[in-house]
């Protein structure tokens, strides 16, 4: 029989999924002989996904032994252009295999424990306290119901409600691992561990009720006080100061999701309505590591055009010996082979970011459904119509507002100015002494 041809794009694609069903196998090996059977299966999930993508575009791949012989590895932006946003898909998949095996190693480090024994802490007259006591346990669990700043409107089960319990030493262990920090995943990880009912799938909260929570922990555990250094707009100066938590509130947000949490918003020029969801700290963690890839071609740019300016100064250079000159020209040599380096990774002279982050958010065109008809859609939107649609989801946007003002000492001529309070990973840690 013939052997199927395949197209460059598929190519590239089925080379990629190879490599990552090769992975997966490699780290369902590992989490076996470990015995985890719960990272197990979900490498077996993630696992079978790649396996059907697979056979989707041909079933004798698998039963052969070499099915497809490429001549380089596949770009970045090759992976992108032509596939089902299969970049993101990688990344997710990757992501999850990664996820388990920390999971994993995060239970091994810390102590098994059948209950949370947690202290209750209210942080205004509007918040109520409550209780339940574990079937197994005669330790009750008390916890503040928190409203979520989306209201509820971003999710199927419009759930606007969720049942946070207290901080306590227990979590500080994953609050001080390192390899948390590293991945991103720390508060994903005390969001799991905190929200009471687990019924709701932490990875699927958007990011601004996400931080909500964060905000209700970091402020009933630690105090809300929050310190911070900021730089004077006028002055240029670094001010430390601090900031009372409790003085942030949720941003007003009147939009009302459908049934699948999706939002419409019909663009101004050539009125196509567009359907569109708030990303998730998950999917946000995606589209920073898309735009990262996609930055080596840029820096390799980079560096190509440093070597023409160094180049160029120093054959018209007269202050120079030859010595300095040979020296210099080992240093372009070695430029000029890490920029070759990287062009072999991503060639592409440009980020994507605009209409990665566009490809994540917009689910639907007129009605259509279809990734590859949104992705070309994309790609063809009006500037005008692309800008409005950025302009309203940023504008309409769930989560809390961290627009602030800090008072200017009156060393520094005393007065005030607004600034942005930067909330990210590290808010357990920047914890003032008491």
């Amino acid at each position: 029989m013939a052997k199927k041809k395949y197209t460059l794009e598929q190519e590239n694609e089925i080379k990629t999924l190879l490599e990552t069903n090769k992975m997966l196998e490699n780290t369902k090996r590992e989490a076996e002989s470990k015995g985890s059977k719960t990272a197990v299966e979900q490498i077996e999930r993630a696992q079978q996904e790649v396996i059907d993508h697979i056979n989707s575009i041909d079933s004798s791949i698998l039963s052969t032994n070499n099915p497809i012989q490429t001549k380089k590895v596949p770009s970045q932006e090759n992976m992108f252009k032509d596939s089902d946003m299969s970049i993101f898909d990688i990344i997710q998949e990757n992501e999850m295999v990664r996820n388990s095996t920390m999971e994993d190693k995060v239970q091994n480090e810390m102590e098994e424990t059948s209950t949370a024994q947690v202290h209750d802490l209210v942080p205004s007259d509007t918040t109520i306290a409550n209780s339940t006591t574990f079937s197994n346990t005669e330790q009750t669990l008390q916890y503040d119901v928190i409203q979520l700043p989306s209201n509820g409107q971003c999710y199927r089960s419009k759930i606007d409600r969720v049942p946070v319990a207290y901080l306590t030493a227990y979590d500080e262990n994953i609050i001080m691992s390192p390899n948390l920090y590293k991945d991103g995943l720390v508060i994903d990880y005390l969001l799991k561990n905190k929200i009471v009912n687990k019924d709701i799938n932490v990875d699927e909260l958007v990011s601004g009720d996400a931080d909500a929570i964060t905000l209700y922990l970091r402020a009933t555990s630690y105090g809300p006080d929050f310190p911070i250094v900021v730089r004077d707009p006028e002055t240029g100066e670094q001010i430390e100061t601090s900031i009372d938590l409790t003085t942030l509130k949720p941003k007003d947000f009147n939009l009302i999701g459908d049934e699948n949490g999706h939002f419409e918003f019909v663009t101004p020029i050539k009125k196509d309505v567009i359907k569109f969801r708030y990303l998730t700290r998950k999917q946000e963690r995606q589209l920073r590591k898309v735009t990262e890839l996609e930055s080596i071609g840029t820096k390799a740019m980079l560096l190509e055009s440093e070597i023409e300016t160094l180049t160029a100064a120093m054959l018209n250079d007269k202050c120079l010996n030859e010595n300095d000159k040979k020296t210099l020209t080992s240093a372009i040599k070695i430029m000029e082979r890490w920029s070759k380096k990287l062009k072999e990774v991503d060639n592409s002279e440009f980020t994507k970011i605009m209409t990665n982050d566009m490809q994540l958010k917009i689910v639907a065109v007129n009605g259509n459904y279809d990734r590859e008809y949104v992705r070309k859609y994309i790609n063809t939107m009006l500037a005008k119509d692309s800008m409005s649609l950025r302009k309203y989801i940023n504008d309409n946007s769930p989560g809390i507002d961290f627009n602030i003002e800090v008072e200017r000492p009156e060393s520094l001529g005393g007065g005030s100015f607004k600034t942005f309070l930067n909330w990210d990973d590290s808010v357990f840690l920047n914890i003032s002494d008491v």
